[in-house]
């Protein structure tokens, strides 16, 4: 972050404090950290009072690991992670902070009081501690981008200075979508993550686990492959280990109206991110960034679907921020729409997020990139 310093208006001087009984937390609250960096404990704690209205089917799903199922690698098509975890009632069928953290109920709260900050959580606050005010302001412009709407002239300014700051970090290449997702996963995630890595192994065997990613990489691939032949006109190729898949998705087919883009990449101009999204077509007679999504249980509901939502609305962002639309000569789009296919062939779940689903998970996907720069520039600094 030194290199900042030096970059925007000169040297900085020294690092001005406010009174020793509000600078962190002063900073910390603008920033809009105090609720989403708690402690595991705590996370779980507050998740265990909305259990409680339907505690019978979640005492039944407590102890089990996540059926969690490796994609496509993102430089090649895209990475695709299937989260079967339980997740936490609510009336919404918008996913909550928690649900996208993929946070799981337990059976007693006898332990969680009076717990520490986790790992995730300190490496967040220290990086907030150390930030100048310069420095808070600049990285306070990710959360002032809007999805839809252009930079007004003020925000350009300011995302000039990200720009700098971003240059200053010597990033070889723009960080994807999924790798910040990846990057900002709670302690809890990684390590319900190892905990199903482990079961698996255990399983099947350490080369039998490698087998079963190859297995799942290589079913994601045929399977985007025969969707991309399909849409494209074009004889669908369609292997019997993806023949479930397909028979999910046949429903779904008929309201593709018209697509634009197929499996192609966008750039975010301001927040400096990239990513891959599947299609890009009128479905239902919007135009729609589409994805699609495997798995092995249903997902019936969005809030099932844990951060897909978030790297739909990172891709539906940088189209509309950058000039891609424009050259391509669509329309402008509004909506996104997340396909869920089943291994065993049963229909297909279409969650369609319209713009104001969008604006929300939008903001969600702020706060994670924010996170993701914050800690970089910490890690340079």
């Amino acid at each position: 972050m030194l290199g900042l310093c030096r970059r925007v208006g000169g040297s900085l001087g020294k690092r001005r404090f406010f009174p020793e009984c509000c600078s962190k937390t002063r900073r910390i609250q603008q920033l809009g950290y105090c609720n989403q960096q708690e402690s595991v404990q705590d996370v779980i704690a507050s998740i265990i009072k909305e259990s409680k209205v339907h505690n019978s089917i979640n005492n039944n799903r407590t102890s089990k690991i996540p059926n969690t199922a490796v994609g496509i690698n993102e430089e090649r098509i895209k990475t695709e992670r299937n989260g079967d975890i339980p997740s936490a009632y609510s009336p919404t069928d918008i996913a909550s902070d928690l649900e996208i953290e993929t946070a799981e109920p337990v059976k007693s709260e006898s332990k969680l009081k009076n717990s520490s900050p986790s790992h995730s959580a300190r490496k967040i606050l220290k990086a907030l501690g150390n930030l100048t005010d310069e420095e808070a302001e600049t990285l306070a412009f990710i959360k002032s981008v809007k999805i839809f709407q252009p930079l007004t002239s003020e925000l350009e300014e300011n995302g000039e200075k990200f720009r700098e700051f971003v240059e200053g970090l010597k990033v070889r290449n723009l960080p994807s979508v999924t790798k910040i997702i990846s990057a900002t996963q709670t302690d809890y995630q990684k390590y319900l993550l190892e905990q199903w890595k482990l079961k698996m192994i255990e399983k099947l065997g350490l080369q039998g686990f490698e087998e079963y990613q190859k297995e799942t990489f290589a079913k994601g691939h045929k399977l985007h492959s025969a969707i991309q032949q399909r849409l494209s006109e074009e004889k669908a190729d369609i292997p019997p280990n993806i023949e479930g898949y397909w028979r999910s998705l046949q429903p779904v087919i008929p309201a593709i109206e018209h697509v634009f883009s197929l499996e192609d990449h966008v750039q975010h101009p301001h927040l400096h991110y990239r990513g891959i999204f599947d299609c890009l077509a009128i479905y239902r007679g919007c135009p729609c960034v589409i994805d699609w999504k495997t798995s092995s249980k249903p997902k019936p509901t969005l809030r099932d679907t844990y951060d897909y939502p978030l790297q739909m609305v990172a891709y539906l962002g940088a189209l509309n921020q950058s000039d891609y639309l424009i050259e391509k000569g669509i329309p402008p789009v509004n909506s996104a729409a997340l396909i869920v296919v089943y291994e065993n062939g049963d229909p297909a779940h279409i969650h369609f997020l319209d713009a104001a689903k969008c604006q929300t998970y939008w903001r969600k996907w702020l706060d994670k990139l924010h996170q993701y720069w914050l800690l970089r520039g910490n890690e340079a600094s």
